[in-house]
This record gives C-alpha cells, sequence and structure tokens, in this order.
C-alpha cells in the first residue's frame, strides 16, 4: 500500500474510532455507586494498538472533545481532553509496534494510576475550585481525599478491564491483521 492509501485508511479509521468513541462515552455508561463506568477506553486501545501514538492521541483528544461538546454532561473541563489525549500517546507509545504482557501492564497502569487516578482527580478537584463549590469556607482536601479514595476504585477496575482487553488483543492481533491486511502494513 503506498503512503497516501496508507494516510488515507489510518485517517478513515480514525475517524471510525472517533465516532466509537463517541458512542460508547455517552451510551455506555454504568452507575455504580459513586462511579461510572464507559467502555470508551476500547477505541482509544485500538487506536493506540494499531494507528500509533500520534493516531491514539488524536482519537483520545478528539472523542473527549465532541463527546463534551455534542452530549456536555456539565461544563466543558480541557483538562480531562488533555488526559484522555496522554493516554491514547501512552497506549501508542508502549504498545503499537511490540503489544507484549509487561508493555500491557505498564501502559494500563500509567493510564489508570497517573492519568486517570492523579491527574483526573486534581482534575475534579480544580474544576470543583473553579466552579465555586468551595468557596463558602470549605477546605479542598476533604474533596480530594473523597475524590481520590473513589477514584481509586474506579482506576483499579479500569486498570483490569485495559490489561483484560489488551491481553485479548494481543491474542487476537494476528487474526484481525490477516483479515484485514491493510492493519498488518500500518
Amino acid at each position: 500500500m503506498n503512503r497516501k492509501k496508507q494516510y488515507i485508511f489510518k485517517l478513515t479509521l480514525a475517524a471510525v474510532l472517533v465516532a466509537l468513541y463517541f458512542v460508547f462515552d455517552r451510551f455506555t455508561a454504568i452507575n455504580l455507586m459513586t462511579n461510572q463506568y464507559k467502555l470508551s477506553f476500547i477505541p482509544l486501545i485500538l487506536a493506540g494498538v494499531f494507528l500509533g501514538p500520534v493516531w491514539g492521541m488524536a482519537v483520545g483528544g478528539l472523542g473527549d472533545l465532541l463527546s463534551a461538546l455534542i452530549m456536555p454532561t456539565g461544563a466543558y473541563f480541557p483538562g480531562f481532553t488533555v488526559v484522555s489525549a496522554l493516554m491514547g500517546l501512552t497506549i501508542g507509545l508502549l504498545c503499537c509496534k511490540k503489544l507484549r504482557p509487561a508493555r500491557i501492564v505498564l501502559a494500563a497502569f500509567l493510564c489508570q494510576g497517573i492519568g486517570s487516578l492523579v491527574l483526573n482527580t486534581l482534575n475534579l478537584a480544580f474544576y470543583f475550585i473553579v466552579n465555586g463549590i468551595t468557596k463558602y469556607g470549605t477546605s479542598v482536601l476533604p474533596i480530594v481525599g473523597a475524590l481520590a479514595l473513589t477514584r481509586a476504585i474506579q482506576a483499579a477496575v479500569y486498570f483490569a478491564a485495559e490489561v483484560a482487553f489488551m491481553l485479548l488483543l494481543m491474542r487476537l492481533k494476528p487474526r484481525l491483521e490477516k483479515s484485514i491486511p491493510q492493519l498488518a502494513q500500518l
């Protein structure tokens, strides 16, 4: 496949994955206690593994941005979009060429341990401060502590789900590349 056709294939696949991200982000939410679980990590992983870090970052950022703009669930906050883009970049850097168990666990840990647990918890705390939730004398520390506890549970569930999906993808990747020859040429 020449470079122009390869680029068109990547662009088309990325557009499909952004659309899937939107659908999975807005229509597959499962609410359990204080946490919400979505399947939007699936197209993000597929983009990082098959298209690489730059396209993975684009799918993560555009998918989150479109989800927030088309069907908002609150005020738009760009910190979440940045974290989603960084997750796509991380998966692409670690898992694009070599999909191995150690790389899978490291990618999932960085995405969920650093991205979701640390950065998105700080994003939520900052969001609360900016929107005046703590302006009546309430300290932000109890909010961050409560958020960190519930977000740790959520990050652990997502970590397990991401590792399981990427391990399954590791086993299925040769079959997918055989049935869709363009994937093997990326």
